[in-house]
């Protein structure tokens, strides 16, 4: 019995050297070069925005890749190797028009047949609205607003993990008269369409309760009222949007770090060379 316990042991100890040698592991996997900037976004009102992309370096070079912006949600995180500012273009098909016959010149049937054939149709990339971002960022954020006319502007926002950390909530305003804010153990006033980043501090009954309350005739009335449940490693946007009635609150948790950025690639070949250290001669 004890040699077969101690058969069993062994055979275990050797499973488990094995699962550490095979291929695929997290020290295996190759590192990935650092990108200019992380980036995520949404559109401040309307419909979600598809049919706009980049270019992963910037000045269309590189890959180009195609972007989804929901409405009332953060998008996915991508990766910009570029310089700013980031320039989102729109990828257009348009038809090459035929070279126009001289006038008398004589038409041979095969081209004429090769004249009735479909060209491929010719893709370009329009510019359709540029984001501005710091170099310090690495992280940010972009608010596509549509103006009246169609196009876009964005408003962005430092979105790194330093400036912008776990356990904290930045709220915006979209209403054009200033809001009073309890939040927590903290209390102020929020300006109009103005904003205010709040670290989350549980209350003597360990909530996080917020209430908003608005002026009106010279008294507060309380238009939003409720409990949140507070996650410490997340961070929080919170978006006060004005109703007939009060306010309407939107919020999109971030978790911090924990998201893989869509166009992430591997260092080059000479960057490479200069993070592995010189081999030492054999003796």
């Amino acid at each position: 019995m004890r040699a077969f316990s101690f058969i069993f042991l062994l055979s275990l100890a050797c499973f488990g050297a094995c699962l550490a040698q095979a291929p695929g592991s997290p020290e295996d996997e190759e590192e990935l070069e650092e990108p200019t900037c992380v980036f995520s976004g949404m559109i401040w009102q309307g419909v979600s925005i598809t049919g706009l992309g980049y270019f992963i370096e910037g000045d269309k070079k590189g890959d180009f890749i195609k972007v989804f912006l929901p409405n009332g949600g953060r998008s996915r995180k991508y990766a910009y190797y570029g310089a700013p500012p980031l320039v989102f273009y729109r990828e257009v098909e348009v038809e090459e028009k035929d070279d126009e016959a001289k006038p008398g010149a004589a038409s041979s049937p095969g081209k004429d047949d090769k004249a009735k054939e479909k060209k491929p149709k010719k893709i370009v990339y329009v510019p359709v609205v540029q984001a501005s971002f710091e170099l310090a960022w690495k992280e940010a954020f972009f608010f596509f607003m549509k103006n009246k006319e169609g196009s876009y502007r964005i408003h962005p926002i430092n979105f790194n993990p330093e400036s912008f950390p776990a356990g904290n909530y930045w709220f915006f305003s979209q209403c054009r008269q200033p809001l009073d804010l309890q939040f927590g153990l903290d209390s102020g006033q929020l300006p109009a369409q103005g904003q205010a980043m709040i670290k989350a501090r549980l209350d003597e009954f360990g909530d996080l309760a917020i209430r908003v309350f608005e002026q009106k005739g010279g008294a507060p009335r309380k238009i939003y009222s409720t409990i949140w449940n507070n996650i410490p490693r997340t961070r929080t946007l919170v978006f006060l949007l004005p109703t007939p009635n009060g306010v309407n609150v939107r919020r999109i948790v971030d978790v911090v770090q924990e998201e893989k950025a869509l166009g992430l690639r591997p260092p080059k070949d000479d960057e490479k060379k200069e993070k592995t250290p010189p081999s030492k001669p054999e003796n």
